[in-house]
């Protein structure tokens, strides 16, 4: 009766009024109070899920198919319950004991896992990936070092595969190079 008095019966008699109401009745017979009262209240602004194009009142069958849309989250979570609920058992043949057992192996194994039987070392993947990443580093630093030697207009003094400071190459007895405007006052 609210969906149709909210809208504009344009002179319908009070007989066509409870035909209609009628309708509604037994088509809404099997839906819940608080599904038609929120199919109701989408109706009144834009935002209905049915296919019912805004003008005039609703149908019953646009009125119901909104009904389903508020119905249909319970109605899966009941049907998944109820499937649940009508599962056949399943026999492992077990016993007390077999599981009582199971339980205890099982507490055994956490007890494990939560003391000293973890591992602490590391793995060969972990290992290699670290070894890759110190080599990407290591491949910067030499890269920046002679970019910064030759910015400076000289070679690079080396102890093995690791550039040294050419104070660091004289104290040890490495030949160090001369840079280009140095040469002229040495000579």
């Amino acid at each position: 009766m609210l969906l149709i008095a909210s809208k504009a019966n344009f002179g319908a008699d009070a007989q066509e009024l409870t035909t209609k109401v009628g309708f509604y009745a037994q088509a809404l017979a099997g839906e819940p109070t608080w599904a038609i009262e929120r199919a109701r209240l989408r109706f009144r602004q834009p935002g209905w899920h049915c296919l019912w194009d805004g003008k005039g009142c609703p149908s019953d069958t646009d009125v119901v198919a909104e009904c389903r849309y508020e119905t249909l989250p319970l109605e899966t979570e009941l049907a998944r319950v109820e499937a649940i609920l009508g599962a056949e058992l399943y026999d492992t043949g077990a016993t007390d004991d077999d599981r009582a057992n199971a339980v205890a192996h099982w507490e055994t194994v956490k007890a494990e896992l939560r003391g000293e039987a973890v591992i602490t070392e590391q793995t060969e993947e972990e290992i290699s990936a670290e070894r890759a990443a110190m080599a990407r580093a290591n491949d910067r630093f030499r890269q920046r070092a002679r970019i910064e030697a030759e910015a400076q207009g000289r070679g690079q003094a080396m102890w093995g595969r690791l550039p040294i400071s050419d104070e660091l190459a004289r104290k040890i007895g490495l030949r160090v190079p001369i840079p280009v405007d140095h040469e002229e006052e040495v000579h």
